[in-house]
């Protein structure tokens, strides 16, 4: 006969797997760890989750979904972070999002410090979310610029900002020395300085002129 799931053992489970990936990163951490840290073998962990994939989505799932709710609602539902779509977004329209998302990015930190530290984590979900930004920011720098989507050295900009963008983002979210406000005016700032490079063509040297 099958084995009931218990609540109290997944509960116990995923707060072991966040105090692992908070104190040896989502890499270093195995499923041997957090079965032992959570008081139970290793086969029983995997009746609970599959991998340590599906763990770490499930954890930062609430995060990640607030994230996504609110990329869509800034777009009028034309961007989701966890599909592909076209992309086409002007300066203006860019700038004009800047401080709804600034404020969101800092209230959804506020509500899931500790899933938003795993999900800035190196892992696939890490991963797939950096790439993604990469291929908006490629799309949004070819409509704006007339670069072809497919050129190489348009998209290793596009890989250098969008990894140099959410570096930025993790140490200023990371910082408890500002109260939210504060930090909010600061994450905008800090958006702007990308947008406003945007004003400037700084993409022409790829179009050979």
């Amino acid at each position: 006969m099958a084995q009931t799931l218990k609540d109290d053992v997944k509960a116990r489970i995923i707060e072991s797997a966040k105090e692992e990936f908070l104190e040896n990163s989502y890499e270093k951490t195995s499923m041997r760890a957090i079965a032992s840290k959570s008081n139970i073998t290793v086969g029983n962990l995997y009746r609970y989750f599959k991998s340590k994939e599906e763990l770490n989505r499930f954890i930062v799932g609430p995060a990640l979904n607030k994230l996504q709710a609110l990329i869509l609602k800034l777009s009028g539902n034309a961007i989701d972070i966890l599909e592909d779509r076209e992309i086409v977004l002007s300066r203006e329209e860019l700038r004009g999002m800047l401080d709804t998302l600034g404020d969101g990015l800092v209230d959804i930190y506020n509500d899931h410090k500790i899933e938003v530290n795993i999900l800035m984590m190196r892992s696939s979900i890490n991963r797939n979310l950096t790439e993604w930004f990469s291929n908006a920011l490629a799309q949004i720098f070819s409509s704006n610029y007339g670069v072809d989507i497919n050129s190489r050295e348009l998209h290793l900009l596009a890989d250098s900002y969008a990894e140099s963008i959410f570096s930025g983002i993790r140490v200023m979210l990371r910082n408890n020395r500002f109260d939210s406000d504060t930090l909010k005016t600061l994450v905008k700032i800090y958006l702007e300085s990308y947008v406003d490079m945007l004003d400037i063509d700084f993409l022409k040297d790829l179009r050979g002129e």
